[in-house]
């Protein structure tokens, strides 16, 4: 590929009409004359706006083709090759597609592309993503954002969604969903851009108790799918919709959405994200009680997952499958299945707490009353700070359940309380 040139303008217009065989008075004339051309080839004058225009057409060039030494096509190639290293990156090259990101933002940057620089930005901080560093993801997505006005909708939209999934990662929700609500607003009228926005607004939503509002952003986005032209974006909504339609009860159609998700992703070659969809069926199918099969797709996903080197997705995956085992009596595999994950979770505060109540859960299981209360605890303090009400809701009333099984009813009392706090501040699909 083409790197971004390092000479004067005047050089550059000089090769330029040198390669097409033209003398100075050629270029130059009839709008100028050879002398004042000499002088700008020299760098002894510089060309006005008007002069490079014009020398930009008598070369066949755009204005800024010419002034930034681009090639003509060199916007569209450098698009195209960041495209190649997110399948990269999707597929598990990680070294790969981070060294084709890192070469095409210095060229760009050289070019003055600053929208596909943008692009590259927020492709490097794709990999921080799928790396486990939420930190890391979040700054690179805010250098990316330094350059979002020269950037298209979809992308500006993109920026938000991952910032957004870093924010409640780290176990700010509301601050989540209200830079998504008012990215929304800025970028209503594209269909790309609002449907990338609906499908980051359906997780944090629900998990804090929004299950109303999530449901009003699964139905709007559904209202954009037939105008949508980036597959991968109606394959994303259509994994978030599902988890609506399974907490309101409608498990077929939750399963056919992710489903639709899995074929979309993988027709672009994003297998991350269609191994996504098979943990997110896993968790479906457990949620179903038909654990086999739960257990059969959440292991296909975490190593697909981990093949990929998406370590976010691996941990996520174990936990579901840890749940399917100690469901199914498997104990000390199940204990052992978190353990294994949970040096991973350190930045991802949801995923944490999720993890500590289900070894509270098995140790409850295993008769260790004391353990369970101080795990049960731990993940309910865990949730509640994060504002993880609907989690929370559930912790509270498993630790409930303990306490009252070692005599200790006004604690239980205090935890079933806590539980009705949370859910006070839940809702319900109208």
């Amino acid at each position: 590929m083409t790197r971004a040139p390092a000479e004067p303008l005047g050089t550059r217009i000089r090769r330029l009409r040198a390669d097409r065989g033209w003398t100075q008075r050629e270029l130059a004339e009839p709008g100028y004359d050879r002398g004042f051309l000499a002088k700008v080839e020299t760098g002894s004058r510089p060309p006005s706006e008007e002069m490079l225009a014009y020398l930009a057409r008598r070369l066949g060039l755009t204005v800024d083709e010419l002034r930034f030494g681009r090639p003509p096509g060199v916007a569209a190639d450098l698009r195209n090759a960041l495209d190649e290293g997110y399948r990269d990156l999707e597929q598990g090259r990680v070294a790969t597609a981070e060294a084709r990101f890192a070469s095409v933002g210095q060229q760009a940057a050289g070019y003055h592309l600053a929208d596909v620089e943008c692009y590259a930005r927020f492709c490097q901080a794709e990999v921080k993503w799928q790396l486990f560093d939420v930190e890391g993801a979040q700054a690179a997505l805010e250098h990316a954002e330094e350059l979002a006005a020269a950037a298209p909708p979809w992308l500006r939209a993109m920026i938000v969604h991952r910032w957004s999934g870093c924010r409640y990662l780290t176990g700010d929700a509301g601050a989540a969903i209200a830079r998504v609500e008012e990215a929304l607003g800025v970028l209503a009228g594209d269909p790309d851009a609002e449907l990338c926005l609906l499908s980051a607004l359906i997780h944090p939503l629900m998990e804090m108790g929004g299950l109303h509002r999530a449901r009003q952003a699964a139905v709007a986005g559904r209202r954009l799918i037939r105008s949508a032209t980036r597959p991968d974006f109606v394959a994303r909504f259509h994994r978030q919709a599902s988890q609506v339609w399974q907490a309101i009860g409608e498990a077929d159609r939750a399963e056919q959405d992710l489903i639709e998700a899995s074929r979309l992703f993988a027709s672009v070659g994003f297998d991350r994200d269609a191994a996504r969809c098979r943990w997110a069926r896993g968790y479906l199918l457990r949620r179903l009680g038909r654990l086999a099969e739960a257990r059969a797709e959440l292991t296909a996903a975490r190593d697909q997952l981990a093949a990929i080197g998406s370590e976010e997705g691996v941990a996520g995956a174990t936990i579901e499958l840890a749940e399917v085992r100690l469901r199914q009596g498997a104990l000390a595999e199940a204990s052992s299945l978190v353990d294994a994950v949970l040096p991973l979770l350190t930045q991802d505060v949801e995923t944490l707490g999720e993890a500590t109540g289900l070894l509270g859960q098995i140790a409850q299981a295993q008769g260790d009353l004391a353990a369970a209360t101080r795990l049960l605890k731990e993940a309910l303090e865990i949730q509640t700070r994060a504002s993880l009400h609907a989690a929370a809701v559930s912790t509270s009333l498993r630790l409930g359940d303990v306490l009252r099984q070692r005599g200790h009813l006004d604690d239980a009392i205090t935890a079933y309380h806590r539980g009705l706090d949370s859910a006070e501040v839940t809702d319900t699909p109208a």
